[in-house]
């Protein structure tokens, strides 16, 4: 077992271990001081305590004291004050999506703040302001309804936008318009000693830096978000390209060295797995036109096996890569209601790694290696390669707390199983998926360090606890003017988890 996975597990054997909980007079102190809330607030022994009690990731387990099921800004100011009177941890919990359980508290005996309610959307002359609870399928759709607007974030309709904003955002209209933090132009949010602020370029001007990289569950609970939201082609073409596995090297060296010289129209993602390759995205314009955006990629690459390209509304591509049950048709389906759910497995470990230039030929090697792997018990295991650049760069890295403005592609390695849409909570890990991805993970990183950067980097909203030195990882340079920012706004470290940004 290397090294650093070593060290992870003890850690994590520790927090799934040891209880956080408060002593029992603090318990007296917090229920007494939440009773306004009423209902909103469950505790072990309500109903509706185990139903609520879990994130999306149903490998984590961990026993929040209580959870506060938030409407408004006032229940989210009560609870703060409450946690801080009795020194609990708080937890926000937006979609739920934590790769590592944060959203739960990442340990037992936190305070969870579930801002699902608080899930509004309105457009009025052409700015958007969201609730930090809104799912991004919803948030698509409603920004659709409101005037054919969308915005810059990612596919997955069940994520919330509040750790998916909170930590960069990318998604296939990054390299047009940048990252989703780039939309932001104020935020509220609730600081420690419950106090509700406005965080802007002009007021809490520190706060507005952090919160845009490095704001998930370390500074406070943001409630609400005001954006710039864009109008879209009024024809898109969504496509897919496939290959077999075999052909990895010669189509992953025209995708990487494509990148420079690609539209800005072009969003695209390429996955890599046992079954093959397969080129995914959205172009901002229509089919004839994106036949010529592409050319010089599909001139580059072998022949694919496959391919679907389609003209469209954006909502409409939108939907396609959404993966939702159900009508293929029905945009509504965007918003997860009724039978609708996402296709994402619930059982999940994800790692990353941000790459600042073209891919290197024994970079390429390993992922055709590893993708043509399948461990046993696993339901889908493979490795997103996204291609950054373009608007994303055109931010300073030093403007924000995210440091990856000069990321050329990013890594995501997923491994997942139990696909059951109805899978319960706390069933064995995947022993082999863990090693497959462990052991593939120590070769990238030997490789990284040899050829790329001594310093390894990843995106942090593919949370990972045993990425070797993640403050330095995530937030880099960032991370002195990241401290002294903790220090000044929640001196007691009230907002606290396994990877939350340190007092020092």
């Amino acid at each position: 077992m290397h090294l650093y996975t070593l060290g992870s597990a003890v850690l994590l054997l520790a927090i799934s271990t040891v209880s956080f909980g408060a002593p029992s007079s603090n318990l007296t102190q917090l229920k007494t001081c939440l009773k306004p809330l009423g209902s909103k607030v469950l505790y072990s022994n309500s109903a509706d305590y185990s139903k609520e009690r879990y994130g999306f990731d149903l490998r984590y387990t961990y026993k929040p004291e209580t959870i506060v099921m938030a409407k408004t800004e006032s229940d989210v100011q009560t609870a703060v004050k409450c946690a801080k009177l009795a020194n609990i941890p708080v937890a926000p919990r937006s979609g739920g999506h934590s790769f590592e359980g944060y959203s739960i508290g990442g340990q037992d005996g936190s305070l969870v703040l579930d801002l699902t309610g608080m899930n509004s959307v309105k457009v009025k002359d052409g700015v958007a302001t969201a609730g930090a609870g809104v799912l991004l399928g919803k948030l698509y759709l409603e920004l659709f309804n409101q005037g054919g607007w969308t915005i810059n974030a990612g596919t997955c309709p069940s994520v919330g936008i509040g750790g998916h904003a909170l930590g960069g955002g990318f998604g296939l209209l990054s390299r047009k318009h940048g990252l989703l933090i780039d939309s932001i132009t104020s935020m509220r949010m609730v600081n420690a000693n419950g106090e509700l602020l406005t965080v802007s370029a002009k007021e809490n001007k520190d706060l507005f830096f952090a919160l845009r990289g490095a704001g998930g569950g370390s500074y406070g609970v943001v409630t609400s978000f005001t954006l710039k939201p864009v109008k879209p082609a009024s024809k898109v073409t969504s496509f897919t390209y496939d290959w077999k596995l075999s052909d990895y090297a010669k189509v992953l060296e025209a995708y990487v060295n494509f990148q420079p010289s690609a539209s800005r129209d072009i969003g695209v993602e390429m996955n890599v797995g046992p079954t093959g390759l397969e080129m995914y995205g959205v172009y901002q314009g229509t089919k004839s036109k994106q036949a010529d955006a592409m050319a010089a990629f599909l001139k580059a690459a072998p022949k694919p096996k496959s391919s679907d390209v389609r003209e469209s509304r954006y909502i409409d591509a939108i939907l396609r890569f959404a993966y939702i049950s159900g009508d293929p048709k029905d945009i509504n389906a965007l918003a997860l209601q009724g039978g609708y759910k996402p296709g994402d497995s619930r059982y999940t470990k994800g790692k990353s790694l941000v790459y600042p230039a073209v891919l290197k030929p024994s970079t390429i090697a390993l992922l055709g290696k590893w993708a043509g792997v399948t461990p046993k018990g696993s339901t889908a295991n493979y490795i997103i390669v996204d291609l950054w650049g373009g608007a994303v760069q055109d931010v300073s890295a030093s403007a924000t707390a995210f440091i990856h403005r000069d990321a050329h592609t990013v890594f995501e390695f997923v491994a997942e199983w139990n696909e059951n849409p109805n899978a319960k909570p706390g069933i064995p890990d995947c022993q082999a998926c863990l090693k497959w991805m462990n052991d593939m993970y120590a070769e990238f990183l030997a490789d990284y360090t040899a050829n790329y950067d001594t310093t390894v980097r990843g995106y942090q909203n593919y949370i990972d606890i045993d990425i070797p030195n993640w403050k330095t990882a995530y937030y880099g340079q960032a991370l002195p003017r990241l401290t002294q920012i903790k220090a000044s706004v929640d001196p007691s470290n009230l907002f606290r988890f396994p990877q939350s940004i340190p007092l020092k």
